[in-house]
């Protein structure tokens, strides 16, 4: 058979026409068709193994979110099957049976939560969160999160601790906070949320407390367990006032305890100005001294943090 060669010149024409329509072309988005040609991942190895969550983070190596939100590690897991697990449930206080499925490649639901394997071995696993909207992967608004996990043979074995140990904040979570604790101290409108929320005592019997409390996450409704330190949630009942009134407001409790009205949540059209006048005077007058206030801290450093708070008049 006689092969024909082109002309040098035609040649390096034709290269920069491909070369040209190679680099127009864009690269096929993660989850089509042809990112899905990588087998998908088996748990069949680590199939019997218990594993604990030492370490959930940001990207950045953080386990705080600039808002306040802590990733607590909390997963304790052991693969029964390529698609059961043993999960331990917080709110019910046991272990669970969930489901598993493998979507493609290295993606997986695991009790109701997307995650994409990054490592997985005897000893350890490493997971990303991924939040899935629309069967679409969004991680740009959430930030992207990690997960590491430790087999507990490798904890007490190896590594002689305890998962307790291991899943202390790290120095870098300590000196971020306090960064953020020192700017909250000068700039009390740079409060953040506080994992050992506000405390609200009453120091007369004419006003009493109650703290709204979420028992357990409901996606539907947007609420986690996590609202009860991201928004704590006071109800305050004021006998005797001068007047009967009923407001909700958001305040800032700052690092020593003083109560700053920020600003109205209740539905306001007529006289707006006016009832915000009230609801800084009911929050300098009767809160800050009817009510014993002890700030929120992080990592045991107090700090100012918001709340919410419905109060209520009653003119007896």
């Amino acid at each position: 058979m006689k092969f024909y060669r082109l002309p040098s010149a035609l040649t390096y024409f034709l290269f920069l026409i491909i070369a040209g329509l190679a680099a127009c072309m864009d690269p096929p988005p993660k989850g089509s068709v042809m990112d899905k040609v990588r087998p998908k991942v088996s748990f069949k190895k680590i199939h019997n193994i218990a594993y604990t969550e030492v370490r959930r983070e940001y990207e950045n190596g953080i386990g705080f979110h600039p808002e306040g939100y802590h990733l607590e590690p909390e997963w304790q897991i052991t693969f029964l099957s390529e698609d059961t697990v043993r999960i331990y449930s917080i709110v019910k206080q046991r272990f669970i049976k969930q489901w598993v499925t493998v979507d493609h490649d290295s993606v997986a639901n695991i009790a109701h939560s997307w995650i994409r394997v990054l490592k997985i071995t005897p000893d350890s696993l490493k997971f990303q969160v991924l939040y899935v909207v629309n069967q679409k992967v969004d991680n740009e608004s959430k930030g992207q999160i990690f997960m590491t996990l430790y087999s507990n043979n490798y904890i007490k074995n190896v590594l002689h601790t305890t998962a307790a140990e291991l899943q202390k904040p790290p120095r870098r979570d300590s000196i971020y906070i306090a960064q953020k604790v020192k700017l909250a101290a000068t700039d009390y409108h740079k409060a953040f949320a506080a994992t050992e929320p506000v405390i609200l005592e009453s120091r007369v019997p004419q006003l009493t407390i109650t703290k709204e409390r979420v028992k357990e996450s409901d996606e539907l409704a947007d609420v986690t367990l996590a609202d009860n330190y991201l928004s704590p949630t006071f109800n305050i009942t004021i006998h005797k006032s001068y007047a009967d009134f009923d407001y909700y407001m958001q305040v800032i409790v700052d690092n020593e305890g003083k109560l700053h009205f920020i600003k109205s949540l209740n539905n306001m059209y007529d006289g707006a100005e006016s009832r915000l006048k009230v609801m800084k005077g009911i929050v300098d007058g009767y809160l800050t001294y009817y009510i014993k206030t002890t700030p929120g801290k992080t990592l045991g450093m107090p700090h100012a943090s918001y709340i919410l708070v419905r109060v209520k008049g009653i003119k007896d």
